[in-house]
């Protein structure tokens, strides 16, 4: 971390510099805070936002900017999200990235749907496949970082697996199967937008008088250009994130071509990889995927 970059207590005093700046008069709540970055509730009169600060020496891995094109490439495309209000680095302290955006009124997926009937669900599940096909009507002009254009796909994999995955055993595994598997990923498929992150914490739905609704997809501190499959592999290994309603409306636009399955399995060994989660259906998911792929 920066010397220039404050110590976690130090956040506080750094939001409201930012806050008095681009709201105004403010009270602010700290959510989450730790050494590298912290989120904050920004209560402003009739609105709320909210704040991420983090130090710059997060990048490239975390990167604000690139967090707010994201959002607001999906934002056009039709994807419920909190429009940004600023982004970059405070003039302040240039050790300091920032992201302030409208906060996104809603329940957490996880949350609602335990609570839906079968007959409910299939509202729900339509809106979250017409949001990952307005997600990858995005299209872009390379795969890679938004910021760092790589032309080919399985570079761009490559330097994922090298952003996301720490040195050590795991990247080398991660590495090792995607060489074996390189051939699977040079086909005519184009790069679109992808989230990277699509699981129950970042779809956030509300009801109404038709049922609970989509109302915002968060987090796109994760989003790249990438390949449309991506997103829907993880999706589909998700517990209770796919169901037979989404994979019609999804299906139905965008056909699954040769090799998906295989191409699937690399995608979530990928996150099984990024992510060592010490539980014993963790080691077991990501030891079923690397006996099936190698």
């Amino acid at each position: 971390m920066s010397d220039r970059t404050p110590a976690p207590d130090l956040w506080l005093p750094v939001a409201r510099e930012i806050v008095a700046t681009h709201v105004g008069r403010a009270t602010l709540e700290v959510l989450t805070s730790g050494p590298a970055h912290a989120v904050l509730l920004v209560r402003a009169a009739s609105t709320v936002h909210v704040l991420k600060v983090a130090s710059t020496d997060a990048r490239p891995a975390l990167d604000y900017r690139r967090s707010a094109s994201a959002q607001e490439l999906a934002r056009r495309a039709g994807v419920p999200v909190g429009a940004v209000v600023a982004a970059g680095v405070h003039g302040e302290l240039p050790g300091v990235q920032f992201l302030l955006q409208e906060q996104v009124e809603g329940v957490e997926w996880r949350q609602v749907r335990p609570l839906l009937r079968p007959a409910e669900l299939a509202t729900p599940s339509i809106d979250i496949a017409r949001a990952v096909l307005a997600l990858q009507s995005v299209v872009l002009p390379s795969f890679g970082a938004l910021d760092e254009p790589t032309p080919r796909l399985v570079d761009a994999l490559r330097a994922r697996i090298a952003l996301r995955i720490p040195a050590g055993d795991r990247r080398s595994l991660a590495t090792e199967v995607l060489d074996r598997h390189a051939d699977q990923f040079s086909g005519p498929a184009g790069p679109t937008l992808a989230h990277d992150d699509l699981h129950h914490a970042n779809l956030l739905f509300r009801q109404g008088r038709n049922g609970w609704r989509l109302a915002g997809v968060l987090d796109w501190d994760k989003a790249w250009a990438g390949p449309a499959e991506s997103d829907v592999a993880r999706m589909a290994f998700w517990d209770d994130m796919t169901d037979t309603v989404f994979w019609s409306v999804y299906r139905e636009s965008v056909p699954a071509t040769d090799g998906w399955a295989l191409r699937a399995m690399v995608y979530q060994l990928l996150w099984c990889l990024e992510y060592d989660v010490d539980t014993a259906r963790h080691r077991q998911d990501t030891a079923t995927l690397v006996a099936r792929l190698r």
